[in-house]
């Protein structure tokens, strides 16, 4: 039972130290062209563009991760959304790591209700944020199989937030599923 908190709690701070890294490496929220490259550390790299999905990898490893910038009603890039596999094993119930960042300078302040996730017409589920600073928000949970498979089947993930200063007021944000297939495909279990 150890190992697997010390399992889950590495992964967790590595996850952390990628929505960090590339909440400090962006420009107005890390645009999605050419200009990546020079923002990257030294130790990462982008190894391939799927639509709207990057494939974001640690030098000279197969450590990678699936990343999509998160659009809102008008058209700008709003939230990070950062998917990552985990190794298949009997105690483990996720298929996949799921992290979303939300930069306050993306006009949502203050979110501590959490999030709500749509895709398509389906149910919606809701996490709540892990922890938010003065950088922004940011949740982290475990996707199941079945969580994959919708994903897989879908078109569109909408990701709906409330800001507690203006509760009639929602702000939505946009992730397309188009090349999901081929990006989870392509994000390598560490």
């Amino acid at each position: 039972m150890f190992r697997n908190t010390h399992n889950l709690k590495f992964k967790f701070l590595l996850n952390l130290f990628f929505c960090i890294l590339f909440y400090l490496l962006k420009t107005p929220v890390f645009p999605q062209n050419e200009e990546n490259i020079n923002l990257l550390n030294s130790n990462e790299e982008i190894r391939a563009e799927y639509g709207n999905w990057l494939q974001v990898c640690q030098k000279g490893s197969n450590k990678c991760v699936g990343v999509q910038f998160a659009l809102n009603v008008d058209g700008n890039r709003a939230a990070r959304f950062i998917i990552e596999r985990l190794k298949e094993d009997t105690d483990n119930l996720a298929d996949s790591l799921i992290t979303i960042f939300v930069p306050f300078e993306s006009i949502i302040p203050i979110l501590p209700n959490g999030i709500r996730l749509v895709v398509d017409n389906n149910d919606p589920f809701s996490e709540q944020f892990l922890f938010c600073d003065q950088l922004g928000c940011t949740s982290q949970f475990g996707l199941t199989k079945q969580g994959i498979d919708l994903f897989l089947a879908g078109a569109n993930l909408s990701m709906f937030m409330i800001d507690i200063r203006d509760p009639n007021n929602k702000f939505i944000v946009d992730i397309d599923l188009e090349d999901f297939q081929t990006i989870y495909n392509n994000v390598i279990i560490k």
